[in-house]
């Protein structure tokens, strides 16, 4: 079943938990993650500045920026309804989309995507957790002062540690709507489907609708880099089960690697 803003992963439910937590709830607002770390609130706003939000006219959710100021990644279904996976044959691409990014979580700066350059993979869906749940855009003008999530050159390995970072989720936060929301997680089991290495991940991150195309990030040698692109949700549950409570995001495999090089005009 297709919801809003994400896929729908059916586990047991725990009417006590905030919507989509897995076990403890370790979703934050950027300022408490920010306290949490002993960080400068404005610190932590520009580490993870590349994320933000796209809005399509059939949508909105979260997105970000990967490889170049001016690349945008984020999940397709939110891009592209799908009303289901059978039905899938290669949607219209969007009349104008927009990205937005906020700098102190309640004032906001739009720029326009150029939807010509829309990339995305054709194929229908077979599952709910499947690798074509991506789709990458490139801006009209570059946005400035912005550093962009790098590419990971590595896939993410099971039981690495890894930070989710999504604009507003269902009830979180409270208080804005532009707020990031960032959690510290695990990627707990690496799928290569179709023999497409790391194009898969299982997590133990808690989401809610909202998440969908949100940035999946590392500490890599010169930064953050993007290892996957969130694409599922999950309903509240214990503990992480790679069976039946999990979320799950799109890896960042080579075809999603070379789609971005291309937009950046890279052989």
């Amino acid at each position: 079943m297709r919801i809003a803003l994400g896929f729908l992963i059916f586990a047991a439910a725990s009417s006590a938990a905030m919507a989509g937590a897995i076990g403890a709830d370790k979703r934050l607002a950027i300022a408490d993650y920010a306290k949490q770390h002993k960080m400068d609130t404005l610190a932590a706003r520009k580490l993870f500045g590349a994320s933000g939000r796209i809005m399509c006219p059939f949508n909105a959710a979260s997105a970000f920026l990967a490889y170049k100021s001016d690349i945008v990644l984020s999940a397709r279904h939110v891009v592209l309804p799908e009303p289901s996976m059978k039905s899938y044959a290669g949607a219209s691409r969007p009349s104008h989309c927009s990205f937005e990014l906020s700098t102190d979580g309640v004032k906001s700066t739009w720029y326009e995507v150029d939807v010509k350059t829309i990339v995305y993979p054709e194929d229908k869906e077979r599952s709910f957790t499947d690798r074509f749940d991506w789709i990458v855009m490139k801006l009209v003008k570059p946005i400035p002062d912005v550093t962009p999530y790098g590419l990971a050159d590595a896939p993410a390995a099971a039981d690495e540690d890894v930070t989710m970072v999504t604009l507003r989720q269902d009830d979180l936060p409270h208080d804005d709507w532009n707020e990031r929301i960032v959690e510290d997680c695990k990627v707990k089991k690496v799928i290569d489907i179709d023999t497409v290495a790391g194009s898969g991940l299982k997590l133990d991150c808690s989401a809610a609708p909202g998440a969908s195309g949100g940035a999946l990030v590392r500490q890599g040698a010169s930064g953050l880099e993007v290892v996957g692109v969130q694409s599922s949700i999950t309903r509240s549950c214990r503990k992480f089960s790679a069976r039946s409570c999990y979320s799950f995001a799109v890896g960042l495999s080579e075809d999603v690697r070379k789609a971005i090089r291309t937009l950046a005009g890279e052989p």
